[in-house]
């Protein structure tokens, strides 16, 4: 997106650091070392804190600026980052992730992309795999909807975050 390679060109810590709320859900995870796919990563905030915790992690973004500093800061701590510069509505994740984290992520995507993307995302979890979704609240009432109608069961579902567990 060029409008995020001129605003992360002018601040490399646009969105500062992550969130006390992202991290407590974070930690809520029940596998030390999973696979975690950071759809819409930006310049990294959230993969390198998964990274940090031990996790494998895919950042999928279509902003080339976010995701060359993000490479940046991953090689700097070795961390296992496998960084996708790719539209994420288009990408194909591998299959059985461990967990799928959305942060900021669906306010930008078109109204009738939304339900669809979401329901291609969750088809990648393992069973018992976790779906993290932090976002405006108006965007959130759609995707609780289709999480409720697969059954899903919520672990939080305030302040702008859904955080589910895909069922069995």
């Amino acid at each position: 997106m060029k409008k995020y390679d001129k605003i992360y060109q002018k601040d490399p810590d646009y969105f500062g650091h992550t969130s006390k709320q992202f991290t407590t859900t974070i930690n809520a995870f029940d596998f030390k070392e999973g696979l975690v796919l950071d759809i819409g990563a930006g310049q990294g905030r959230d993969a390198l804190y998964l990274a940090a915790k031990g996790h494998k992690v895919i950042a999928v973004d279509s902003c080339a600026t976010g995701l060359e500093q993000l490479r940046e800061r991953a090689e700097e701590k070795n961390f296992p980052i496998e960084i996708v510069h790719r539209d994420a509505l288009g990408y194909t994740p591998p299959k059985d992730l461990d967990a799928i984290v959305l942060d900021q992520f669906f306010h930008e995507v078109p109204n009738n992309a939304k339900v669809p993307f979401l329901k291609r995302m969750m088809a990648h979890l393992r069973p018992d795999g976790y779906l993290l979704i932090a976002d405006e609240k108006s965007v959130l009432p759609m995707l609780r909807s289709a999480l409720k109608e697969a059954k899903w069961d919520f672990i939080r579902d305030k302040n702008g975050v859904l955080f589910a567990l895909k069922p069995v």
